[in-house]
Parts: C-alpha cells; sequence; structure tokens
C-alpha cells in the first residue's frame, strides 16, 4: 500500500517548499533559504513520483502551486506567489531574500547565466551518472562485493559524455566568478546552484575532485567557503532526511537496494 500525505497548505506570511525527499534538483532552493537564514516550510513529498500527486492540476485545478507544469521543485512566496523551474525559483527566491542583484542589470544576466550552467550539469552530468553509481555501489558492497566481482568491474571510469561536459564547463565557471563570489564581494543564488550541484557531483567515485579542481583556484575557495557556512543545514540534512549516511549515493543504494534484509527505510 503506498501512503501518500495530504496537501500542506501555504501559510500566509512563510515561504513553502514543494520537492520531493531527496538531496537532488531542488536541494539548492533550501540551502539557499537556510543560508538567508528565512524560515520555510519544507515539504517533502513522497514516495517518488506519486506523492506529488495531490498538488498537482487534476487535484486543485487552478490553485495548484504547481503553475501546469505537474512538476516540482515550486515554491511559494510569503505573499502567495507560485514560481516553478528551477533556475527561475532560484533568481525568485534570491530577489526576495537579498541574494540576487538588480533585477535586469548586467549582473542579473551574469547571474543566470551562472545558474544556468549550474544545472545544466546537474541535468547531464549528476543524473546522467546518478543509477549508475547508484547500481555500482550496491553490486560492490552487497554480499561483501561478490556481486561486483561477478559483474566485472570496469576499471571505475566515468562514462565519456558526462565526464566531458563537467571537463568542459570547469574553466567557464572559473572564469564565471569574478570575486570570491561569481557576482565579487557579494553571494548570490547563483554561488548556492554551483556549490549544491558540484558538491553532489564530486561526491562521485569516478570524479577525483582534487585534480579537476586544481586548475580552479577560485572555484575551489567559492566551493569550500559555502561548504562551511552551509555546513549547519547539511548537518541536519543527513542526520533527519539521510539516515545519518553521508553520501546521496550511498543513501539512494541503501534505500534502494533490491536486497531486502540491507534495505532501510525512513520511519514514517
Amino acid at each position: 500500500m503506498v501512503v501518500i500525505a495530504p496537501v500542506v497548505p501555504h501559510k500566509p506570511g512563510t515561504w513553502r517548499v514543494i520537492y520531493f525527499d531527496a538531496p537532488n534538483r531542488g536541494e539548492q532552493i533550501r540551502i539557499l533559504l537556510a543560508l538567508a537564514n528565512t524560515p520555510f516550510d519544507d515539504v517533502r513529498v513522497s514516495p517518488f513520483p506519486q506523492g506529488l500527486d495531490p498538488y498537482k492540476k487534476a487535484a486543485l485545478g487552478d490553485d495548484s502551486p504547481l503553475l501546469g507544469t505537474d512538476m516540482c521543485p515550486a515554491v511559494t512566496a510569503p505573499d502567495g506567489t507560485h514560481c516553478v523551474e528551477t533556475t527561475d525559483i532560484m533568481r525568485f527566491v534570491g530577489q526576495r531574500v537579498g541574494m540576487a542583484p538588480e533585477a535586469d542589470s548586467a549582473e542579473d544576466k551574469r547571474a543566470m547565466e551562472a545558474c544556468v550552467l549550474a544545472n545544466t550539469l546537474m541535468n547531464t552530468v549528476f543524473y546522467g551518472l546518478l543509477k549508475a553509481m547508484i547500481v555500482e555501489r550496491i553490486f560492490a558492497t552487497e554480499f561483501g562485493g561478490a556481486l561486483w566481482r561477478l559483474r566485472g568491474a570496469a576499471g571505475g571510469k566515468p562514462t565519456p559524455e558526462p565526464a566531458q561536459r563537467l571537463q568542459e564547463a570547469l574553466p567557464k565557471i572559473e572564469a564565471a566568478i569574478t570575486g570570491p563570489y561569481v557576482l565579487g564581494a557579494k553571494m548570490s543564488y547563483a554561488d548556492v546552484s554551483l556549490f549544491a550541484i558540484l558538491r553532489e557531483i564530486f561526491e562521485f567515485s569516478v570524479f577525483d575532485r582534487a585534480a579537476l579542481l586544481a586548475p580552479c583556484p577560485k572555484l575551489t575557495a567559492l566551493l569550500d567557503d559555502l561548504e562551511g557556512k552551509a555546513a549547519g543545514w547539511i548537518e541536519e540534512r543527513i542526520e533527519k532526511h539521510q539516515l545519518g549516511i553521508r553520501s546521496t549515493v550511498d543513501y539512494f543504494a541503501q534505500t534502494n537496494t533490491p536486497v531486502p534484509w540491507s534495505r532501510k527505510r525512513k520511519p514514517a
């Protein structure tokens, strides 16, 4: 039996973030609000994908916060305004919490370009490799790694296209950073997108983070800076939502393994 939680209504005067219970695409929005010290209703719909059904147009009609897309993440601002599409959400939230440049300025364009580039990496690199990384982890850990030895490890190399996309993007990101941050001295939503997405990508076992970042001192400093600033949120996320499992890949592997006696579940 699949248990789906009812709709969490928007509370006027409060932010609401609707996303699946996973530190993937929508996590950058959660981190942005956390870094802005802005409280929000963290609505984690579950299970995937049925948990989103109560918020869709078929269920809520014109009151759907998904604005006809039937997809998330989606946010509702304190005044009741909804926003969808991840890059638009980041700008929308950033403008309202003081982490975005003036609208329609040259800096606004640069911030959005960096945010779009980060989310392109989410699509092509993170999601391009996530399933393979989870399968690799399951095969490497179940039955003492016997499944991995039977499967025949291929040397731990990333598939060519995602790796190439990452290698091509890193110099562009380095060039986009003008300060300690993309826009100079002040952190913006663009920096949060880059941090949240690259942090997850560099957890993949096929990537050598130190080697890839060696030619990118500005990006390295930015990632280290935000790692410190976001540490409180990330620790809370790990303990409260990831069963204490630090790696996202390990978390997905342990909660989705086909071996029933190894599978972990969050408490209801």
